[in-house]
């Protein structure tokens, strides 16, 4: 299953899921695609591997940073993908081996790819304006550094809002001594939120109203309904507490599923993602 020295594609496992954004120069792909009836809800069309996940192994890496079409929910966008995947390719090192990767920017901005949670030098730590420029637009820039520790993290842009448009992936990093808790299969799974419209537009709406997408406020009735069932004293008492937080009882819901579609490993809920398990392995 893994090639030291090398990247390799592994189709490891058994997926069943889906991908993210921004027209430019995709707009002539997705427009012809439309056309022709290609485009349609839950699907990612135009992923490399749409439902199943690339794995990399070994310690030679090249990652393309690139815009790719997607259709979660029925409308034609762009996403911000690594080697034409969403979520980006899982990467898979061994501690105490040095990895090589070549970043590749195929768009028309600056771009760049952080390594959370991973100890590296700050050089290499993917931060542009911090440990480096970021990446320009034509440009590789490699990153190499030692693999000190063990665990599963990821990986993701630090450039704009490249993030929420598609540009982050797993990282699974194995221990350099026997595995502690071994495993018959190993899944990832990685959940993350997709929304249509422009990442820059929910970001400014929020800045302007923090409850933009909350259409859950409490209200009169809400009040009413408190105070029968807890009284006057408790109902205002809770009230004011929410007030002194500058807060409300619903704010779980300030970004909700009314721009957002939430994603399992790519995969939209009608993908329904599936990890499959002989009986008896754990």
């Amino acid at each position: 299953m893994k090639k030291r020295g090398a990247a390799t594609r592994v189709a490891q496992w058994e997926y069943a899921g889906v991908s993210r954004r921004r027209f430019v120069q995709g707009t002539a792909v997705g427009g012809a695609a439309a056309g022709l009836g290609l485009l349609r809800p839950a699907n990612a069309w135009a992923l490399t591997s749409p439902g199943h996940p690339t794995v990399l192994s070994g310690t030679d890496f090249a990652l393309n940073i690139a815009e790719t079409p997607v259709n979660y929910t029925g409308a034609a966008r762009l996403a911000t993908t690594v080697n034409g995947g969403l979520p980006g390719p899982i990467l898979r090192w061994k501690e105490g081996t040095t990895v090589t990767l070549r970043v590749t920017n195929r768009l028309r901005v600056p771009t760049s790819i952080h390594w959370h949670g991973i100890i590296v030098p700050f050089r290499e730590d993917g931060v542009p304006g911090i440990s480096f420029p970021g990446i320009a637009p034509g440009e590789t820039f490699t990153y190499r550094f030692p693999v000190r520790q063990s665990g599963t993290y990821w990986y993701h842009s630090h450039s704009g809002f490249q993030e929420q448009t598609g540009l982050y992936g797993p990282l699974v990093i194995e221990p350099a001594g026997p595995d502690r808790h071994p495993t018959d299969r190993d899944y990832v799974v990685m959940l993350n939120d997709w929304t249509d419209e422009d990442p820059e537009s929910v970001f400014a709406k929020l800045k302007k109203q923090s409850d933009y997408y909350n259409f859950a406020q409490p209200t009169v009735p809400d009040f009413l309904r408190d105070v029968r069932e807890k009284g006057l004293g408790q109902a205002l008492a809770e009230r004011r507490m929410w007030n002194q937080m500058r807060m409300n009882p619903s704010d779980l819901s300030d970004v909700s599923g009314y721009t957002y579609t939430y994603l399992m490993n790519g995969a939209a809920p009608a993908g329904n993602w599936t990890g499959l398990f002989k009986p008896g392995e754990k």
